[in-house]
């Protein structure tokens, strides 16, 4: 497949990994976009092992590495998970064997990006730093390294609840595909240092080349998370939505229950592996909760924008229970 080639799933380090541990079960995760590489994962895996093992695919969410697939694999006695698209998340252990395979995208013109970061008006005397998601990291820090005009600094990968240090940056440019990885970068900017500290952050697309500032979807999303949490000043029943393997987080959610308890609420905890639509408004229709705190993920909040209740951050829930709503927090 034409898409699939031009990405470096690392097919022989795979093989060679599935040979040193002698695997007989193997148990293959990936994010929506890479599920249409399935069969050209397997055939190529197939191809160059000389045995035949048994290979199960996980259909359950992997958003990110903070949804280790851990349940499916022991089911099916897995002897190794391997999980694409993503690099280890720092905040949880793991109690099965598996290899992060982070899938660079191979298409990128190393040039063209360095052309049109150099065609910045740059000084000498700026520290630019750049930042990626998993797809790019090997490229992106390459350029970093080629880059005459100033000082540049890696500073790694970006996750959605884990940006990177930019105090000591001139510019930070994101390179990254999509809006998910630049916009989560910039909520943290604006959550420390307000509207002035978006300035400094530019977003740059590997696949189409294009240089953008994330400032208008930034207001954008601050008016309609603003509203919200209008919405959820006065609510009395809340729902908190927990999460598992990573996205479990039970201090959090212990420290949501207190203050919600403080502020003489009602709340209920329910545990859900996929957060959906449809349970939402399932939810909604029976007239139970007044608003909703998403403690598992908090991007998974942004959305459900156009239902009624508002459905909350951990960051928007504690300002809201706090009364000060005027300064954005955070989503963490």
């Amino acid at each position: 497949m034409e898409f699939c080639s031009n990405f470096n799933f690392k097919i022989e380090k795979l093989v060679d990994v599935i040979k040193q541990r002698n695997v007989q079960r193997l148990y293959i995760q990936l994010p929506e976009g890479f599920q249409q590489c399935i069969k050209f994962i397997i055939d190529n895996i197939r191809r160059l092992l000389d045995r035949d093992i048994e290979i199960f695919i996980s259909a359950n969410p992997s958003y990110g590495s903070c949804l280790v697939d851990e349940y499916g694999a022991r089911t099916v006695s897995a002897d190794l998970i391997i999980h694409f698209g993503h690099t280890p998340y720092p905040y949880y252990t793991y109690n099965s064997e598996v290899l992060f395979i982070p899938v660079e995208y191979t298409g990128i013109d190393k040039l063209r990006i360095l052309k049109i970061i150099e065609n910045l008006n740059l000084k000498e005397c700026d520290k630019i730093c750049l930042a990626t998601s998993a797809q790019h990291a090997t490229v992106v820090e390459s350029i970093c390294t080629s880059i005459e005009r100033c000082k540049c600094i890696y500073r790694g990968i970006i996750m959605g609840c884990r940006p990177v240090p930019s105090n000591d940056c001139s510019l930070l440019i994101v390179v990254s595909g999509g809006r998910f990885h630049c916009i989560a970068q910039a909520l943290f900017e604006y959550g420390k240092n307000g509207f002035q500290s978006l300035s400094k952050i530019l977003c740059l697309d590997p696949y189409n080349y294009n240089l953008w500032s994330p400032v208008k979807d930034v207001e954008k999303i601050l008016k309609v998370r603003m509203w919200k949490m209008f919405q959820a000043i006065s609510a009395k029943r809340w729902l908190i939505i927990d999460g598992f393997y990573g996205q479990h987080r039970e201090d959090i959610v212990a420290r949501l229950a207190e203050l919600l308890k403080t502020n003489g609420k009602e709340y209920y905890i329910v545990k859900a592996l996929k957060l959906d639509r449809e349970f939402l408004i399932n939810i909604e229709a029976g007239r139970n909760f007044d608003a909703v705190v998403v403690a598992s993920c908090p991007y998974l909040a942004f959305d459900f924008t156009d239902l009624d209740k508002p459905v909350l951050t951990v960051g928007e829930a504690y300002s809201v229970l706090h009364g000060d709503i005027n300064r954005y927090a955070y989503p963490w």
